[in-house]
């Protein structure tokens, strides 16, 4: 064929012999697995599955935990009190528990957000009072917002304090670096 190179099998100079002596030849067991290239394992260890938890529970700790306890107050005939304040922090120390540490992000910054539209919701789906008025319902909202309050801070912190204590326990639970 014109314009390839073509070799003869006498053309073994010994520059090409040392070049093709050179390749390694595969390492596998007699029956093993072939070696994980991608991470670098040994043929023999096999990678450990992390903890993946269902969306579902962790979205049933962060958000309908703290609704749920915003409506009971509701029925009870007060404002999104104790109830709701138990249920949040419940809810955010679950989330926090069972979230990935992508998740952790996710959880943490939605806990301000899910507190003060649950309360508001629940304000607004009693119908206590009439908020016709735009100046009535500002006020009404800033009300639930000092009120929520309390409830966003010590839910934030014991969700914090769930991150903190597994990262404690993922970390062999003396401050060491745990064993790899």
């Amino acid at each position: 064929m014109a314009g390839q190179r073509s070799s003869s099998l006498t053309d073994d100079s010994p520059r090409r012999a040392r070049a093709r002596a050179a390749l390694p030849a595969p390492r596998r067991g007699p029956d093993g697995p072939a070696p994980d290239r991608r991470r670098g394992r040994p043929p023999g260890r096999t990678r450990t599955r992390t903890r993946r938890p269902a969306p579902r529970a962790v979205l049933t700790g962060s958000l309908v935990l703290p609704v749920l306890g915003a409506l009971l107050d509701e029925l009870r005939g007060a404002a999104p009190g104790g109830v709701f304040a138990v249920l949040t922090v419940l809810g955010a120390v679950g989330a926090a528990w069972l979230a990935t540490r992508a998740g952790w992000w996710w959880v943490l910054t939605a806990i301000a957000p899910v507190v003060l539209a649950s309360t508001a919701g629940a304000e607004l789906l009693a119908g206590r009072e009439d908020y016709g008025d735009v100046k009535a319902l500002a006020a009404a909202a800033a009300k639930w917002a000092v009120h929520g309050f309390p409830v966003m801070v010590s839910a934030l912190l014991a969700a914090a304090a769930a991150v903190g204590l597994r990262l404690w326990l993922e970390r062999g639970g003396r401050g060491g670096r745990a064993a790899c």
